[in-house]
């Protein structure tokens, strides 16, 4: 499977030092993990894929008739509790008798929505493409955009169009090489959003998101965490970030050229730290987008993708690791080749 060409969409971008929360110590601590700039769009999350998927099918001759199939993941909220993404996304563009897959897997959509893809790749009718979807809006009623990581949420979507690797193009193009993730699941609650669903439909009156425990209060909380199993499980987070890496990293049948690692923007020094660990210099990785994007959840890693081809920073020849942590708990890693072949 290949990748044919990226759009992406980013509405209004607000700075976190005119932030008014209540929690002051943790804006500061977000500003300290490196975060600037975030995203905000006032659309629905259907509206924000349909710009994108424009984008992406713009300039490449393709019609809305010659998709076969969409799919699409998201993380936040959807616009509707049980709606189907990914037909919201093909109701955008007219489809109809097409595949679609809708995944819920938070920022592990990332990497997931590639698997399905590769699959349906393989049996695309000639001339026929598919679209690969991301998207992130944060319902700030149900979410609090800078408590529910040491982060600032981003609202964004990116789409990619895909074909299969006969698709003949004069244009350098991504060829997905291979992928996989792994869940570890007695750490499902972690990151629930408490109110809206069907064990707790109703906010209690006068409920605001904004003074929710923080992330890390609320791992330790939920399962009675002491301060050693915190440790225990941060280093688990990290450790099994590397194992799933280097798992898809020995799918592929050659040693990796010249590496370009990109993370999900989850701070820093998170992503300092995986070079490091990786033996990938900082500068070969999406480190430099934290300021700029935030956190855009699954879009994150497309979103890097078209930016940093579109700077030069990643260059023909270059294989690209995509790597990404999320609620579940669930890792996942991918890597593309992006070259002319």
């Amino acid at each position: 499977m290949k990748i044919l060409n990226i759009g992406y969409h980013l509405s209004r971008p607000a700075c976190i030092n005119e932030v008014e929360h209540p929690n002051k110590v943790q804006i500061e601590t977000i500003k300290y993990a490196g975060y600037n700039q975030f995203w905000i769009d006032p659309s629905s999350i259907r509206e924000m894929a349909s710009a994108a998927a424009h984008k992406a099918l713009s300039g490449t001759g393709i019609q809305t008739k010659d998709i076969h199939f969409i799919i699409a993941g998201h993380s936040g909220v959807p616009d509707y509790i049980g709606i189907d993404f990914s037909c919201q996304v093909g109701a955008e563009l007219q489809c109809s008798d097409i595949r679609t897959v809708n995944l819920v897997e938070g920022c592990g959509s990332s990497i997931s929505v590639w698997f399905h893809a590769a699959s349906q790749a393989k049996r695309l009718p000639p001339g026929k493409v598919g679209l690969v979807v991301v998207a992130q809006r944060v319902s700030e009623v149900h979410q609090d955009r800078f408590g529910m990581m040491n982060a600032a949420l981003s609202d964004g979507a990116a789409v990619a169009v895909v074909a299969s690797d006969d698709w003949q193009t004069s244009s350098p193009t991504l060829h997905y090489l291979a992928g996989d993730d792994m869940s570890d699941c007695r750490y499902v609650d972690m990151m629930r959003i408490e109110y809206g669903g069907g064990c707790q439909p109703v906010r209690p009156e006068g409920y605001d998101v904004r003074h929710d425990k923080l992330g890390r209060e609320r791992v330790m909380d939920i399962y009675k965490f002491t301060s050693d199993d915190l440790k225990a499980f941060l280093a688990l987070r990290e450790d099994n970030t590397i194992k799933i890496i280097k798992r898809v990293m020995a799918q592929v049948d050659r040693p990796l050229n010249s590496p370009f690692l990109l993370q999900t923007l989850e701070g820093e020094q998170s992503i300092k730290s995986l070079c490091r660990k990786m033996g990938i210099v900082p500068e070969r990785s999406n480190l430099s987008l934290v300021p700029e994007l935030g956190h855009i959840g699954c879009p994150d890693l497309l979103i890097s993708l078209k930016m940093l081809i579109d700077k030069g920073d990643i260059q023909l020849g270059d294989d690209i690791i995509m790597s990404t942590i999320s609620t579940g708990l669930k890792w996942g890693a991918a890597i593309f080749q992006y070259d002319k072949v």
